[in-house]
């Protein structure tokens, strides 16, 4: 009897344990199987470089201002004082920008303008050691509702016409196009920062110029810097919004600076440095269409710098005789990026920290970034800015694709 019992007992443990191992194995299985088809680990497998193209060893660095005024518009000075002022301060690259105002080059019928030897000897870079500075041509500010830089397309738009409308217009002439100061028109500019970023966050703002940059493929960037940064505070915040949802189209949305300027005394605080073969208008399209620039600006509010005159005052919205002590302060410049794999590494001159952006969001500091280290941070693209204490330097965005493993 007491036999019997041990063995039906035996028998029980055993078919107990197995069906727990099956239990297991059913389990083991499910689980395995839904994490490979629904959370599968990831990988950046492609970083898309808006620099593969630019030899940093051979390459010049040219300075341009693609937003310029003069008395044709709202200017204070003739074009002629503008551009001897831009030359005086060694820019490579001066666009001439007036409201509704088409300008041909720097010395075209209808300009308060330079001579045509004037114009021979800034073409041949006379005084500075035979380094040149060229305009570019069929350019203006397009402001009917909202103002729109367009280059190499000859047309002025009429007082009704949309924002759409003028980049249309410019795209069926051959033009490129690029937004500026967007905060002036959704809100970002607000002096309350909350309000600023809430602008600049605001999804109604957002989808009306992802839709425009998804629309328009010659509409190739927007300022994210204008003047001192008083009319786009807020632009960086929305730049990082559309980057979001452009991207991951393969749609890039090229960040630019510019002066903004209406006189001699505001010019010299933003600008864009070219990367390129040789300085001529062919290659300053290209690189404006490719992103193979950056952007440098003397203030940045939000991050601080040079928000504020030595005595605490916030600075004036653009620059003046006030403001003159900023030009002989260093800024931020990047002499070389190299994109190995999944990393990316900077190096720069006047500079204290280097930051990465991500999803509008700081992600890591330093002069190189393993992307597989934030996979969970990064959407699809990066950037990243240099900066100090006395000026910034923004790159262009790095588009991010990702592969899952199995």
């Amino acid at each position: 009897m007491k036999l019997k019992i041990k063995k039906h007992l035996i028998k029980s443990i055993f078919l107990a344990a197995l069906t727990a191992l099956v239990i297991i194995l059913v389990a083991y299985t499910y689980f395995d199987n839904n994490r490979n088809t629904t959370a599968q680990p990831e990988k950046i497998y492609y970083v898309i470089n808006p620099y593969e193209n630019v030899d940093w060893d051979l390459y010049g660095q040219y300075k341009a201002n693609f937003h310029t005024h003069s008395t044709n518009s709202d200017g204070i000075n003739s074009v002629r004082d503008m551009v001897e002022k831009y030359y005086a301060m060694g820019y490579d690259i001066l666009g001439i920008t007036d409201h509704n105002f088409l300008s041909l080059n720097w010395n075209a019928i209808g300009f308060s303008s330079i001579t045509a030897k004037r114009l021979t000897e800034i073409s041949t870079g006379l005084g500075r050691s035979g380094n040149p500075m060229i305009s570019i041509d069929y350019s203006a500010e397009q402001s009917s509702v909202e103002h729109i830089n367009t280059f190499w397309a000859s047309f002025i738009n009429t007082y009704d016409d949309m924002q759409t409308d003028v980049i249309l217009k410019c795209e069926s002439l051959g033009g490129i196009s690029h937004i500026n100061h967007p905060s002036r028109y959704t809100g970002g500019y607000a002096a309350d920062d909350k309000i600023s970023a809430a602008a600049s966050n605001n999804i109604t703002n957002i989808k009306k110029y992802t839709n425009i940059f998804l629309e328009y493929s010659s509409c190739v960037g927007m300022e994210i810097i204008s003047k001192l940064d008083s009319d786009s505070k807020g632009d960086r915040i929305l730049w990082d919004n559309i980057l979001e949802r452009t991207t991951p189209h393969d749609r890039f949305v090229w960040g630019f600076a510019g002066d903004d300027a209406h006189s001699r005394e505001a010019a010299g605080y933003a600008w864009n440095v070219m990367l390129m073969p040789e300085l001529n208008q062919a290659e300053t399209r290209t690189a404006m269409e490719n992103g193979a620039f950056y952007a440098v600006s003397r203030v940045s509010r939000f991050d601080g710098i040079n928000r504020y005159y030595p005595d605490g005052v916030e600075i004036c919205d653009e620059g003046n005789e006030s403001t003159l002590y900023l030009l002989g302060q260093s800024a931020p410049g990047i002499s070389r990026i190299e994109v190995i794999g999944s990393t990316i590494a900077i190096s720069g001159t006047d500079y204290d920290t280097i930051e990465w952006i991500a999803d509008g969001a700081f992600i890591a500091v330093g002069e190189t970034i393993e992307l597989n280290d934030y996979l969970r941070y990064i959407g699809s693209y990066v950037r990243a800015q240099l900066k100090s204490e006395t000026g910034i330097a923004f790159t262009q965005p790095f588009g991010i694709k990702k592969i899952a493993l199995n």
